[in-house]
This record gives structure tokens, C-alpha cells and sequence, in this order.
């Protein structure tokens, strides 16, 4: 699944790339929104109940199971109808919504927005899939699902843009990939269940609601938190800083989705060790999930950091865009990512925790606007980045309390900060001198040889070093050689 969730983020970033080389800024930032507007929608549609598989999974059976996905995909079924309607009826607020666009690309952006209610009411009642597969043990058809998915709407939507077709072109290709994920969904799911109906499902209505509706609160403030700073630039900065800002302030995917990943793969695990009040392999099991991905995300964040200016030249700069300004957002940005070692949501709804997960979610929003609104308006797009990471550190603190509650732990106990300690300083360590050397070595207009010599360098540097410092074991070394070799993909559910 990290490896599924990889290839899906550098699909997503694929199709990042070529919008912004495709179209004018004006014409990203219109793609943009719809695109944010699309995913808001989504999760204020899903409510949770896509996660609530993992937690019943473990306590129903048979054709219980296939009751309950019919189940789960009639409510979201309806839910989708009600957020389609909701994006429709966005599209004639765009004008106050929008004050300071060019009323050419606000006219575009109204007409476009209904269609995107269609890609909602057809995408939504597919969203548990990728969970019903793991929860079922179908771990590798569920990575098999993410990357076909991802690769479909990279065509349906980048395909007629290189083929020199207008943005109306590409919102009707998004159409046709909702239809077809929708279908495809529907007869995957159908070949992995046991046989059953809707009146076999053992979890009423009202408990999955229960269950569900604060964590999809949650994960729709978590969303709008996402989108809570661009939704702050759109309003205060023109058209131009919101495609700059839009570049800048990504937590680089490729890199953010090894916890979520991680996460999702455990929570059953975890669902398991609290039912039967496992606490010590809980916190084993807890612990060392966070050791590997340490050992991945910490490096990596660290050299993309150095490596921003040539990033962003490679990823957005053409000759009629300039997104040098760009490069101090991304970089404070992705500094939230070192604080991303985890799924802590996972482990919360492990507990059955989902007003904690609500809450946290709320506490981070809130944050986010108070410090993004007079930091943008007195240092830009900068501030609104800094805003961000002060809020995201302020909220951790709280969430490692949160945790340490039900773990019967100190906040300071709850991650392993030793490991994590050594890991971070050696990874700042090594930074510098690969950083000046850069600058030294190769010529600043060469970004191409530029990022190549930066994240070879630096890897190689944190392999020696991590290898000699005992921060990499034998263990780890032997399960990398292993994941490289991509024999997984060919392996056999259970």
C-alpha cells in the first residue's frame, strides 16, 4: 500500500505538472479551485463512513460483511446526491466568492462548476473501496485499485489537454472517469465479498452514523484546514499569488503519504490489540510503525528542502510563468512534514475516539485562520505558509496528549523521541554540507543537475551515516533491498 500510495502522489504531482505546463496561470488557478471545490465536497459527502469499514470489519462475519459495504454505499449514495447539489449551487456565489479574478475567469469557473457536481455524485459511492479490500486482507488488490484509479483520471484529465483541447474538454474527461471508476468499484467489490444482502448487515444505521459523522467532520475541517490558507489567499491576493501559492504550499506527496499508508494498512491491527486490551503490543506495534517511517520521511523532507529552488524550477517555471516566489512558501511548508511520523488519526479511531479526532481537526482549522489572515496580509504568501506551521505544531502538542490519554502515557512517551531525535539531527547534519556544495559545484541555472546531485548525495551521505551510527539496522537495510525489488505487487492476498 505505500508503494500503491506513492505511485497514486506521483501520478497526482504528474498531473500537477502538466496543467501548470499546459495552461496559462490564470487557467491553473481556475482548475485549481474546481478541483479544491471537488474535494471539499467529497469529504463533507464521505462523513467517515469510508474509515467506519476498518473499525466493523473486525466485528461482523460472512454475509454480514456484504450487507454492511450495501449498506455503507447506499448512505454515501445519498450523501453524494445532497454535496452534488451543494457544488451546483456554489456556482452562483463564485462572484463573491472570487472578488479580486479577472470576471472572464470567474464566468469560466460558474460554468464549469456543475459539471464538477456530476464528477461528485458519481465518484462518492466509490470512496470505501480501497478500505473494504484492506479490510478484507486484499492488501495487494487494493494497491492494484489505487493505481489503476490514479492513472485514469491522469488520462481522462491531462489527455485532452495534450492533445491541444480547450479546459470544458478535460472537466468532461473528469466526468468519464467518475462514471467508469464508478462502475469498475461496484463489480471489484462485488467479487471480493461473500455472498449476502443488505438486510444481513449486524451494525445498525444509527451506530455507524454515531461512529462515523464526528470522524467525517473531522476529516472535512481537516480538509478545509488544507484548504483554509488558499481560501485566505484567494480572498486577499490576486489570481497570481493564488497559482504561486497553490505551488508553494504542498507538503511534497510523495513523501506525506508513507504514514497515511502505514496507517491504514494498521489501524485493523490495532482495532484487534484494543479489543482484546493488548496494551503492550499495541504500543510495540504503535512504536515501531513510527521507527520506519521516520526513517523514511525525516531524510527525505529534509533533502527536498535544500533541493526546493530546483523543484520548483523543474516542476512549474516554463517561459511565460515565473514561480520563483514560490520557493519560501514550499520550504516552510514541508516542515510540517517532519511532524507527519504517523497516522495519528489511526490510532484514535483504534479507541473509538472520533470526537478527539473532531476536535483536534477543529482546534487545527481555527488556528490555521487566525494566525494565516494577518500573517498573508503583512508578509503575503510567506506569512500565510508560517501561519500554517505555527498552527500545525500547536495542534500536535495537544493531539500527543490526546493520544497519551488512552495509552495511559505521558505526552512525551507517546511517540519514540529518541529515535526520532537522532534521526532528525542526523538528517539536519548532513543538510549543510550538501547544501553549500551544491551551490559550489553546480551552476544555479542548472536545476536538472542540481536536484540530482543534491538528493544523491544527500541520501547516500544519510545511508553511510545512518548505517555507521546504528540509526539503520541490518533489519532495516535487508527490507529495503526487499521493497525495491517490487516482488509484493506479484504476492497473493491472504
Amino acid at each position: 500500500m505505500v508503494f500503491a500510495r506513492i505511485i497514486t502522489t506521483v501520478v497526482d504531482l504528474a498531473i500537477v505538472i502538466a496543467t501548470i505546463k499546459l495552461l496559462s496561470k490564470t487557467d491553473f488557478a481556475i482548475i485549481g479551485y474546481l478541483l479544491m471545490i471537488h474535494e471539499v465536497a467529497r469529504n463533507i459527502a464521505t462523513l467517515g463512513f469510508p474509515e467506519s469499514v476498518f473499525f466493523y470489519f473486525e466485528r461482523v462475519s460472512g454475509s454480514a460483511r456484504r450487507g454492511f459495504v450495501l449498506q455503507t454505499a447506499l448512505i454515501l449514495l445519498a450523501t453524494a446526491l445532497f454535496s452534488g447539489v451543494l457544488v451546483y449551487l456554489i456556482s452562483f456565489a463564485i462572484p463573491a466568492l472570487l472578488p479580486d479574478w479577472d470576471p472572464v475567469a470567474v464566468g469560466q469557473v460558474q460554468d464549469l462548476m456543475p459539471f464538477m457536481a456530476v464528477v461528485v455524485l458519481f465518484e462518492i459511492p466509490t470512496w470505501p473501496t480501497t478500505n473494504v479490500l484492506l479490510a478484507a486482507d486484499k492488501q495487494t488488490q487494493a494497491a492494484w485499485y489505487e493505481m489503476l484509479t490514479s492513472a485514469l483520471i491522469f488520462l481522462c484529465l491531462v489527455g485532452p489537454l495534450t492533445l491541444g483541447f480547450s479546459l470544458d474538454i478535460a472537466v468532461y474527461g473528469l466526468m468519464g472517469y467518475a462514471v467508469i471508476r464508478f462502475l469498475g468499484s461496484w463489480i471489484w467489490v462485488h467479487s471480493v465479498l461473500p455472498p449476502g444482502k443488505l438486510a444481513d448487515s449486524d451494525i445498525p444505521v444509527k451506530n455507524q452514523i454515531d461512529f462515523s459523522v464526528p470522524l467525517g467532520l473531522s476529516s472535512l475541517v481537516s480538509k478545509l484546514n488544507r484548504y483554509a490558507d488558499k481560501f485566505v489567499v484567494s480572498i486577499m491576493l490576486p489570481a497570481s499569488a493564488y497559482a504561486e501559492y497553490t505551488i508553494g504550499a504542498q507538503e511534497v506527496p510523495i513523501i506525506r503519504v508513507i504514514p497515511f499508508a502505514v496507517g491504514s494498512v494498521l489501524i485493523s491491527r490495532y482495532v484487534a490489540f484494543q479489543i482484546e486490551s493488548k496494551k503492550e503490543e499495541l504500543l510495540e506495534l504503535w512504536y515501531k510503525g513510527i521507527k520506519k517511517v521516520s526513517l523514511l520521511v525525516v531524510p527525505l523532507t529534509i533533502a527536498v528542502i535544500i533541493a526546493a529552488t530546483d523543484l520548483i524550477t523543474l516542476i512549474a517555471e516554463t517561459d511565460r510563468t515565473d514561480y520563483s516566489n514560490a520557493v519560501l512558501p514550499f520550504q516552510i511548508f514541508n516542515l510540517i512534514v517532519l511532524l507527519r511520523v504517523t497516522n495519528y488519526g489511526s490510532i484514535l479511531q483504534a479507541f473509538g475516539d472520533t470526537k478527539g479526532v473532531l476536535y483536534l481537526s477543529m482546534n487545527l482549522v481555527a488556528a490555521n485562520i487566525v494566525l494565516s489572515i494577518p500573517l498573508t496580509y503583512f508578509y503575503g504568501i510567506t506569512g500565510t505558509a508560517l501561519g500554517t506551521l505555527i498552527a500545525n505544531a500547536y495542534n500536535w502538542v495537544i493531539t500527543l496528549r490526546r493520544i497519551g490519554g488512552h495509552m495511559e502515557l505521558p505526552a512525551y512517551k507517546v511517540l519514540p523521541f529518541g529515535y526520532y531525535g537522532r534521526v532528525l539531527f542526523l538528517s539536519a547534519v548532513i543538510a549543510f554540507p550538501v547544501w553549500y556544495f551544491r551551490l559550489l559545484l553546480i551552476n544555479s541555472e542548472n536545476s536538472v543537475g542540481g536536484l540530482v546531485f543534491t538528493m544523491g548525495i544527500y541520501l547516500l551521505l544519510f545511508y553511510i551515516a545512518g548505517s555507521a551510527f546504528g540509526i539503520i539496522s541490518d533489519e532495516d537495510r535487508k527490507q529495503f533491498k526487499e521493497w525495491i525489488s517490487m516482488k509484493f505487487l506479484s504476492s497473493r492476498d491472504r
